[in-house]
């Protein structure tokens, strides 16, 4: 075997056999904590080869040869080589002498016993006078009296002799017996008696040992961690290389990063205590009690035994390593010591220790564990502070640790009362944690409510998910009740005042047909500020939703409520709504880097409703974005974390999204796929509906059947006006039934509902104007579409929607070709085409290559042009306040007004900063080509298109490709 660590300890051991070779005798014990190699050494130094010749003897210790007179002594005689005559004799003076000492009633020795003790030690002496001897006992606490007397008499004599006793003696292994502590007593007063104390294995003795087995490689990664877990203990690293598997010896390519703990660990821990006195025993099942609550005083009062016993256990446990700071060193070792101990003695053990720590003051927390482990056991304090653990673990996150605790609390409950209120607790941690599995719980939170057993502020917190579920009745009635018991001046009343406000905003959003004419709060009773943050991102959104913010406002609130909020169960739906407002006022881009790092901290914090709603809102930013992967990513994630049955009345965001994508990317048979899911008939009565409604609209749209979208898209107005949240950012109906109108033929119709969506459009740049001027370019005669469908692409770029810039695209390429302005058709279908793939969006209605007119040259090659006045072509001016200039909100720009743009603009002329080069690079840039391509069509080197891009980007002020300004299309790339 592999020895290591023991160098000073073999050389001492070297010594004293080279001065028993000398005629010098001695005595050497050999003693540390269990499993720390004794045996070990003994047998590495018996090994050893020498010169000397020495013989030597070998005995063993045990219980249960413990009573057995000469036990050891008999051992040490049998492995001596001896005459069959003289073998014959001692065995029959053995006979004779552990006869007499078993049935002699007395410890003292009788002559036959002291005959026998004086003719062995003898025998030793006759045998060393021809060679060395070495006399080595292991467990030496274990020998048995006589034995013990015998060893005690040979010590006294071999000062002269040639005979070496060496003695292994384990720290702690039980209370010494009066025989062996007498023994031990003689033999430290002994001058030729030397006591070598073996230590646990240092690092670097570790390492080496790991080195042997594994190689260098391995063990310069394993070591800190090995000996971190075994604490330097031989046996706990034998059993951590076996955890490991033979493989690892052998294959080098599947030796592990990190140690592996396992069950040969968790046998040699528990084969350890074993070895112990039962009071170390004890000891150490009442530290894997308390796991990380221990102190000595509460352990000894946790085990009724004195302090300083309790001391010396722990003590011999942490010179052992098996614990470190009276913690075990794995979590898989402290449950195999539980394991020892009967579930009743576990149940009382971890009642005693609540108890204790009640009594003590400690956190309702680490109370918790121990009343979760402590059976039904009941004290008028545990359900309090059971349900404090459980709001204590909600806030840093472990929802399910809380459920736990909350399920015993309710079973211990001591009245009806108090178990109603802990089970409408629960279901709301529930709902936080599987909300579809919560929903079974509905009914019954409905019944609690109406017979009046759930009131107050359990009742008033539970608002939300009676409302989720569509209980929309049971939801009013508890808010009514909950505003009619808010008596002024009392805290309570202040605290359900509070809640009851918290509740109504809450309901507000979500149900925007409820009568909004519920009693504000009295005066002198104020909203708390703890009830602040679950609500001022509600109190955001419903202000965006009835028009009295603009972009700008919604934007700087929004930023403080985000900066100023963390993420947790009671702020997720204030942050939800924030993320919401802020893209209802088309500030996308700004909601996504928010959404972004909140759905992060909702995978720390290990939310699956956090997670599920983030990822649902980010779904919608990526679908109004253009990034359609994105949108059905978040989508997808939203509807996995929590499946669509638990989803409640909030459905219909999700799956608009995906529906949308799957349209957008022409996959028209995943969409009717989600639309075959049920959904809840409450959904129809919330925001959520509107955007189902909004994506039903859109695939009944692109499968042809403009009759069914248009009823869609009317529903979709006709609910909103009804809420009086008629905001284009939430869903532009009136474009899209525009759009199902035009697709019908009635253009006037839709030339009313697009004047309609015009009037109710802010004053700043705006996805839905985008939209609305590409829909009312196919109402126009064909000379003033492009103009429109430019000023639409400038808006659609400013808002970042890739998708739909995509389609105006194709619609701008069909203009030009009608008009027979191919060159530009081509290019505009070129950027469309490219839009569209990097959308991963179906390809647009734009001019294929099998087209008659794709050979059709540019501007630069042999055949002119005839075209309009360029005026007609050309995007829109933009003011001198920086946005579009807006002469067809309600109708189409007059052409005079169009010339009069198109003068300003050449007057202005339009990237005068660019040189010669920059402009030829960024023309084609605007039209779709990659840097290869153009590297490739100018005949310069890829990294100065990179270059000539850089400079266009800071001159121009824009950060992307897609950022190029529209009037780089009409440029001449040579």
């Amino acid at each position: 075997m592999f020895f290591v660590g023991r160098t000073e300890e073999l050389s001492r051991l070297d010594t004293a056999r080279a001065r028993c070779a000398t005629g010098v005798g001695g005595v050497t014990t050999v003693c540390g904590p269990v499993a720390v190699g004794k045996t070990a050494l003994l047998h590495s130094f018996g090994d050893r080869p020498a010169a000397d010749g020495a013989l030597f003897l070998r005995a063993v210790g045990t219980p249960m040869e413990q009573d057995f007179p000469l036990g050891v002594v008999r051992q040490l005689v049998q492995s001596a080589p001896l005459p069959d005559e003289d073998a014959q004799r001692i065995d029959r003076l053995l006979d004779d002498g552990a006869h007499t000492a078993a049935f002699g009633g007395t410890d003292a020795l009788d002559a036959t016993t002291v005959r026998a003790v004086h003719e062995l030690c003898a025998l030793i002496l006759t045998l060393a006078a021809a060679r060395p001897v070495v006399v080595v006992v292991d467990d030496i606490q274990h020998a048995d009296p006589v034995s013990l007397q015998f060893l005690a008499h040979l010590i006294r004599r071999i000062r002269s002799a040639s005979v070496l006793v060496l003695l292994g003696e384990r720290e702690h292994a039980a209370p010494p017996s009066a025989a062996f502590a007498a023994f031990a007593a003689d033999v430290e007063r002994q001058p030729h008696h030397q006591r070598i104390r073996l230590a646990l294995l240092g690092k670097g003795s570790v390492g080496e040992l790991l080195g042997h087995e594994l190689g260098p490689a391995a063990a310069a990664r394993l070591t800190a961690d090995v000996h971190e877990l075994s604490g330097g203990n031989p046996l706990l690293i034998r059993a951590l290389l076996e955890d490991m598997g033979p493989a690892a010896r052998l294959d080098p390519a599947r030796r592990p990063l990190r140690p592996t703990v396992a069950d040969a660990y968790c046998r040699a821990v528990v084969g350890c205590l074993y070895r112990l006195d039962p009071a170390t025993v004890q000891v150490a099942r009442g530290l894997a009690v308390l796991g990380e609550s221990e102190t000595t005083r509460g352990l000894a009062e946790l085990l009724e035994l004195e302090p300083a016993t309790a001391t010396r256990a722990a003590r011999t446990l942490n010179d052992a390593g098996l614990v470190a700071c009276g913690r075990f060193r794995d979590d898989r070792a402290r449950a195999a010591v539980l394991d020892t101990m009967t579930r009743p003695d576990r149940e009382r053990g971890h009642a005693r220790a609540a108890t204790l720590l009640h009594i003590d003051g400690a956190p309702s927390e680490s109370v918790a564990k121990h009343l979760a482990g402590a059976g039904d056991f009941r004290a008028p304090w545990a359900v309090r502070t059971l349900r404090e653990a459980a709001e204590a673990v909600v806030a840093e996150g472990d929802l399910r640790l809380a459920v736990d605790y909350l399920k015993l609390a309710e079973r211990i409950a001591p009245d009806e009362c108090t178990r109603v209120s802990i089970k409408a607790f629960l279901i709301g941690l529930e709902w936080l944690v599987n909300p579809a599995a919560a929903a079974r719980h509905v009914p019954w939170l409905a019944g609690a409510v109406r017979d009046g057993r759930l009131s107050g502020r359990d009742a008033l917190v539970c608002v939300r998910y009676l409302a989720w579920y569509g209980r929309l009745d049971e939801a009013k009635a508890v808010i009514d009740a909950g505003w009619r018991t808010c008596g002024p001046g009392e805290a309570d009343a202040r605290v359900t005042a509070a809640e009851a406000r918290a509740a109504r905003v809450w309901l507000k959003y979500w149900y925007p047909a409820v009568d909004a004419d519920s009693p504000e709060p009295e005066p002198e009773v104020s909203v708390l500020p703890a009830t602040i943050g679950r609500i001022e991102g509600l109190d955001l959104l419903t202000a965006v939703l009835a028009g009295r913010l603009d972009g700008d406002r919604v934007y700087d609130r929004a930023e403080r409520i985000l900066r100023g909020s963390r993420l947790d169960d009671t702020t997720m739906e204030s942050l939800t709504s924030t993320l919401t407002a802020l893209v209802y006022a088309d500030r996308a881009a700004a909601a996504q880097e928010w959404c972004v790092a909140l759905i992060d901290q909702a995978a720390a914090r290990r939310s699956p409703i956090a997670h599920a709603m983030l990822s649902a809102v980010l779904g919608e930013i990526a679908l109004r974005q253009g990034d359609l992967l994105g949108a059905e990513d978040g989508a997808k994630t939203a509807l996995t974390r929590i499946a669509p049955e638990g989803w409640g009345v909030a459905v219909g965001v999700p799956l608009a999204a995906r529906i949308s994508s799957a349209v957008a990317r022409g996959d028209h048979e995943q969409a009717a796929r989600f639309l075959e899911l049920p959904v809840p008939g409450a959904m129809f009565h919330t925001p959520a509906g509107l955007h189902y409604l909004h994506a039903c609209g859109r695939y009944n749209l692109a499968t042809d059947r403009p009759d069914a979208a248009l009823r869609d898209f009317m529903s979709c107005g006709e609910l909103m006006t009804a809420w009086r949240i008629d905001l284009p950012g939430i869903v532009p109906w009136r474009v899209e039934a525009a759009r199902a109108q035009v697709r019908l033929g009635d253009r006037d119709a839709a030339r009313e509902l697009l004047a309609g969506q015009f009037e109710r459009l802010p004053d700043e740049p705006s996805r839905t104007r985008g939209l609305a001027l590409s829909v009312q370019a196919s109402v126009v005669e064909l000379r003033r579409r492009p103009a429109l469908l430019w000023e639409a692409i400038r808006e659609l770029q400013a808002c970042g929607d890739r998708f739909e810039l995509s389609l105006v695209f194709a619609e701008l390429g069909h203009a030009y070709r009608e008009l027979g302005e191919f060159g530009r058709a081509r290019r505009a279908a070129r950027r469309a085409q490219h839009l569209a793939e990097v959308c991963q969006a179906a390809p647009p209605r734009t001019l294929s290559r099998s087209d008659r007119l794709a050979a059709v040259p540019d501007r630069d090659g042999a055949i002119p042009e005839a075209r309009e006045p360029a005026a007609l072509h050309e995007p829109a001016r933009i003011g001198e306040a920086g946005r579009v200039a807006e002469p067809g909100r309600v109708r189409a720009p007059e052409p005079a007004a169009m010339v009069a743009a198109s003068a300003a603009v050449d007057e202005e002329q339009p990237g005068a900063g660019l040189s010669d080069a920059e402009r030829r690079v960024a023309a084609l840039a605007a039209q779709g080509q990659t840097n290869r391509e153009i590297s490739r069509r100018l005949f310069i080197t890829v990294s100065t298109v990179e270059q000539h891009l850089t400079r266009v980007y800071r001159k121009l002020g824009v950060a992307r490709r897609l950022d190029l300004p529209p009037w780089l299309e009409e440029e001449i790339a040579g």
